[in-house]
């Protein structure tokens, strides 16, 4: 059976669908319910988050490969049975990488959280918000797909499938979401960093323009991104349902292309509170007019870490 029509990350939209990116983190500990709750509070219509697995096989709720930024205890998620991970707190002071300006960015809450299972995230949120739910790409265990088969099956024993899609930067994990149950919506994610590898090539080859409030490096590799998101072949590959990527890569024509075959597209991240990985975070993240811009070319959705201060922009 197809992925609903009435799913809301796959509805046509006349305005881009906010969705809280892990929540509300510019107010509670990303991935956690009280982010989540707080998103429901706020009316925001949708939230993204990430799921792991445990060396139990249970699904948790949680971001980075290990639990050390988030807790500051040393453990492995994939090493650690739930028992183990249930006992952690996510402390109160978050490293959250670099600002757009390359400086450290630490975000400060109000109490200590609990990691949750994503069954319980499922049961209570999905009902009040639609839910995108990103199985992390971890290539120091890139042959371990299990994730993507348990998340499905949870997903379709819940009975949420109308109310989620599972987005992946991993085609495999997609693939394996996919074998598992054939009412879940899948799209596959774009990240504008993805061509870095053949950049200093590409730059050397042909020389390129800056784009306007963009001063990093390796355009070319970015615009040939571009192209890729645009033809969707990795789509039609894997038998996916929607786009989710970067706002850099995304252009009209991109828009306008993928709509016209029935492909919604969706982006990330606005109003980001840091980068986590170390990668530079492009200056138009954090401005009024890329959001006006997203709104004008006609995006399905947008993440965002401050998903109330979007919602406003969009319903001005």
């Amino acid at each position: 059976m197809a992925a609903g029509k009435l799913n809301p990350f796959l509805a046509p939209k006349t305005r881009p669908m906010v969705v809280g990116h892990r929540g509300v983190p510019s107010v509670h500990q990303e991935n956690t319910l009280a982010g989540f709750r707080r998103a429901v509070s706020l009316g925001i219509p949708a939230v993204e988050l990430d799921v792991r697995l445990t060396k139990d096989r249970k699904l948790v709720v949680f971001h980075d490969s290990d639990v050390s930024r988030m807790t500051g205890r040393p453990g492995v998620v994939a090493q650690m049975t739930w028992d183990q991970v249930a006992k952690l707190r996510l402390r109160r002071d978050v490293p959250m990488g670099i600002d757009a300006n390359g400086s450290k960015v630490i975000a400060r809450y109000e109490k200590e959280e609990r990691i949750p299972l994503l069954a319980d995230v499922l049961t209570e949120i999905a009902p009040k918000v639609a839910i995108n739910i990103e199985l992390k790409l971890d290539m120091a265990r890139w042959w371990q797909v299990d994730v993507g088969a348990v998340t499905a099956r949870t997903i379709a024993d819940l009975g949420v499938e109308d109310r989620v899609i599972v987005t992946s930067f991993d085609p495999r994990k997609l693939l394996a979401a996919g074998r598992a149950s054939r009412s879940i919506a899948l799209g596959f994610c774009f990240d504008d960093g993805m061509l870095n590898f053949v950049g200093p090539l590409m730059d050397k080859i042909q020389r390129a323009a800056a784009v306007e409030g963009d001063s990093r490096p390796f355009h070319n590799a970015r615009r040939l991104l571009s192209r890729i998101v645009e033809t969707n072949w990795i789509g039609r590959f894997l038998r996916t349902h929607a786009i989710g990527a970067e706002h850099t890569l995304i252009t009209k024509d991109i828009v306008d292309v993928l709509h016209a075959q029935g492909v919604p597209i969706g982006t990330h991240t606005i109003f980001p509170i840091g980068s986590t990985t170390g990668k530079a975070i492009a200056e138009t993240s954090a401005s009024k007019a890329e959001v006006d811009r997203l709104v004008g070319i006609g995006v399905d959705w947008i993440e965002s870490d401050d998903p109330e201060r979007l919602q406003s922009l969009i319903d001005a």
